[in-house]
């Protein structure tokens, strides 16, 4: 199990995860009706020259708790220095200079919303998104005072989660969020996330954690979803 770096003050940060170790930048987009495979076939035009300026890229596009044509566009760094290295040298590329020239804003679809976040796991790299996987997100928003239990809960149900198959991570929201937390389950593919499911609904201790904080009234659910890496 990976050693988990609280931070023992979690301000709402409006630059990505300072204190934290990987950094992400999650863009989501609507594609314009029929134009999916070029939306798609852009993304991997921009994950060459994204990937080339030092950031990870994964394109992920949501299975349930999204809407049909909507994909995500996800860079990630190892850490905040890396982040602004890589962001300074994209700026700067011609390859992505020419990259905007060919694809005009709105020709293919529309942004519509974009997010950056900092790992909790001091431990976790960007690398370590390389390979495709399958995934569930939850976003928490804690109650005012509460946001060290409500951490303190997500590290608990981290390990009885893990122990069946899954593999967790933890995000504070920065740039474009107001402060909720993603709790993100990876797997392998859906047939490892549907045994995973099985296996909490038969597990006597996740049965217990969940009475155990079912009064405490650390935060909320505010959204869901689900999806698959299409890179």
């Amino acid at each position: 199990m990976k050693k988990i770096k609280l931070i023992t003050t979690l301000l709402i940060l409006s630059i990505p995860t300072v204190g934290y170790s990987e950094v992400v930048e999650v863009f989501t987009w609507k594609a314009n009706p029929g134009k999916d495979a070029q939306m798609v076939q852009a993304f991997r035009e921009a994950a060459t020259i994204h990937e080339k300026e030092g950031a990870v890229v994964s394109m992920e596009t949501m299975n349930v708790g999204g809407t049909q044509g909507e994909y995500q566009y996800v860079m990630r760094w190892d850490n905040p220095v890396e982040w602004g290295i890589s962001k300074d040298k994209i700026n700067t590329s011609p390859e992505w200079a020419a990259f905007g020239r060919k694809y005009r804003p709105g020709s293919l679809g529309e942004m519509v919303s974009s997010i950056s976040g900092g790992n909790l796991d001091a431990t976790v790299k960007a690398t370590d998104f390389s390979d495709p996987f399958v995934y569930s997100v939850q976003v928490w928003e804690a109650t005012p005072g509460k946001v060290q239990e409500l951490v303190s809960n997500f590290m608990t149900a981290k390990s009885i989660i893990e122990n069946t198959g899954a593999r967790v991570e933890i995000y504070s929201e920065g740039t474009g969020g107001n402060g909720k937390f993603h709790y993100v389950l990876l797997y392998d593919n859906w047939t490892k996330m549907g045994a995973s499911y099985a296996a909490l609904g038969a597990s006597s201790e996740w049965a217990a954690f969940q009475a155990s904080i079912a009064q405490g009234n650390s935060g909320k659910l505010v959204s869901s979803n689900s999806g698959q890496v299409i890179k």
